[in-house]
């Protein structure tokens, strides 16, 4: 996957999604992504050049476990033959759901 179709994907749920960190206008607002590279590789491109290969984490927080638009994620996800563990955990402090899974991109 490229980064261009993994943003677009995030995109098309129509939430706030950023990259990086959570702007200040979107801090308080759920269901909400945010994702990041995290691990950096090159790899071996045909005829002997290199590409990036990175790592995504891409966090997914509601107020609700199974939020419909997770599972809207995960469904666009599987319809490009991707299908990675998604991991859960409930934030006490916060009252939200962060939901989490990593995916490698190609730049």
């Amino acid at each position: 996957m490229r980064k261009e179709e993994l943003r677009n994907i995030l995109h098309s749920l129509d939430i706030p999604v950023n990259e990086g960190v959570t702007s200040d206008r979107n801090i308080n607002t759920y269901p909400r992504i945010v994702y990041w590279d995290y691990i950096w590789q090159d790899a071996v491109a045909s005829g002997g050049g290199y590409v990036d290969q990175e790592t995504y984490q891409i966090s997914f927080y509601s107020k609700t476990p199974r939020n419909e638009k997770l599972i809207c994620l995960r469904e666009k996800l599987r319809d490009i033959g991707l299908h990675p563990t998604i991991y859960h955990e409930y934030i006490p402090e916060d009252k939200v759901f962060h939901s989490y899974f990593a995916l490698e991109v190609v730049e």
